[in-house]
C-alpha cells in the first residue's frame, strides 16, 4: 500500500491495485468546498496538500463510487467499497491503494472549517462509513445529485451547498460511526492522537506504554484509560500493527530479497523467535510460508 501525503515517501502497492501517483483531476468548488474525481491514476496526496493561505493541509471525505480502495490511516485499515465513505487527514501519513476499477468523489475542506461541524474529526479519520449505515446512503446520493447540476449553480448558490452539504456529511459520520466511536470527544481525540503517534514511530524498537506516557506527557494509567474502551490494550495494538506491517512487506515481491529478519527488525521486533511466534499466533502460519504463499498466488 502506498503511504502519500505531504510529508512522506511512497512505498511498494498492494498486489491487485494501483497507487495514486498522478495530479490531481479538475476540481468543482462549492464555497468552503472543493470536489475531486478520483481515480487509480490520481495523487489524493496532492488533492489534500495545503493549498495557498491554509495553515495546515486538509481532511477529505471520499465517497466510492466504483470499484474499491484500501485505505491506511490512524491504525485504521479498511477495504472501502462502492457507496462507502471514509475520511482522511492529509496532514498525516496515509496508506492508499486503488484497484484499477476504483472511482470516487473526494470532498476537500480545511481543517479549521471542518471543526466548525465535527470538532474532533481526528476520532473518525480512516474508519469506513458504510453504504447503509444511518443517512450515508442520502448524503452519497446528495452529493452526486448536487455533482450532477454544479454548472447550473451560481457562485451564491454553491457556497450554500456547500455549507449545507458538509453539515450534512459531519452528521452522517457522527450518526453512522456513533457506536464505534463512544466515549467522550475529549477522550476519542486523544486516543486518536495516541494512535497517530504510535503509527509515526512503529519501527522504533523502543516503543513501549511507558515512553509513548512520557512523549504525550500522560501518566501511565490515563493511557491505559484512553485505550480501555477498545478491544485490546496499548501493547497488544502495537505487537498487531507491527506483524501487519511485516507480513505486508513479505508479501510484496518487490522486498523479496530482504531476508524475514530484517523485515522483522526493521519494524520494531528485536527477537528472531519471539517474533516466529507472534507472527504464527497472528497468521496462523509461520512467516516462511506467508511469504511462500504470497509469492504464489
Amino acid at each position: 500500500m502506498a503511504q502519500l501525503s505531504a510529508d512522506t515517501a511512497s512505498l511498494p502497492p498492494r498486489a491487485g491495485g494501483e497507487c495514486a501517483d498522478s495530479s490531481p483531476s479538475s476540481t468543482e468548488r462549492l464555497g468552503q468546498l472543493e470536489v475531486s474525481h478520483l481515480r487509480a491514476e490520481t495523487n489524493l496526496a496532492a488533492v489534500l496538500d495545503r493549498a495557498a493561505g491554509d495553515k495546515a493541509a486538509s481532511y477529505g471525505f471520499v465517497l466510492v463510487r466504483e470499484g474499491a480502495l484500501r485505505t491506511q490511516h490512524y491504525g485504521h485499515e479498511a477495504t472501502v467499497t462502492a457507496g462507502d465513505f471514509v475520511l482522511l487527514n492529509g496532514a498525516e501519513p496515509f496508506g492508499l491503494c486503488l484497484d484499477e476499477a476504483a472511482n470516487a468523489i473526494v470532498v476537500r475542506v480545511s481543517g479549521p472549517a471542518l471543526r466548525l461541524y465535527l470538532p474532533s474529526p481526528e476520532q473518525f479519520c480512516g474508519r469506513p462509513l458504510r453504504s447503509g449505515a444511518g443517512i450515508s446512503d442520502d448524503v452519497a446520493q446528495l452529493l452526486c445529485s448536487v455533482l450532477e447540476r454544479v454548472d447550473t449553480l451560481s457562485d451564491d448558490f454553491r457556497s450554500r451547498i456547500g455549507r449545507n452539504l458538509l453539515d450534512t456529511l459531519a452528521t452522517a459520520f457522527s450518526i453512522g460511526l456513533a457506536e464505534v466511536v463512544n466515549g467522550s470527544p475529549i477522550v476519542c481525540s486523544r486516543n486518536a492522537r495516541v494512535r497517530l503517534y504510535i503509527e509515526r514511530n512503529l519501527r522504533d524498537p523502543e516503543l513501549r506504554p511507558t515512553v509513548i506516557a512520557s512523549r504525550m506527557r500522560m501518566s501511565s494509567r490515563y493511557l491505559r484509560l484512553i485505550f480501555a474502551a477498545g478491544e485490546e490494550t496499548i501493547s497488544a495494538y502495537i505487537l498487531r500493527r507491527r506483524l501487519e506491517e511485516c507480513a505486508r512487506e513479505l508479501a510484496d515481491p518487490q522486498l523479496a530479497r530482504q531476508s524475514i529478519t530484517q523485515i522483522a527488525f526493521g519494524w520494531g521486533f528485536n527477537s528472531g523467535p519471539h517474533f516466529t511466534r507472534s507472527f504464527r499466533n497472528r497468521f496462523g502460519m509461520s512467516p516462511r510460508d506467508y511469504r511462500r504463499n504470497a509469492a504464489a498466488h
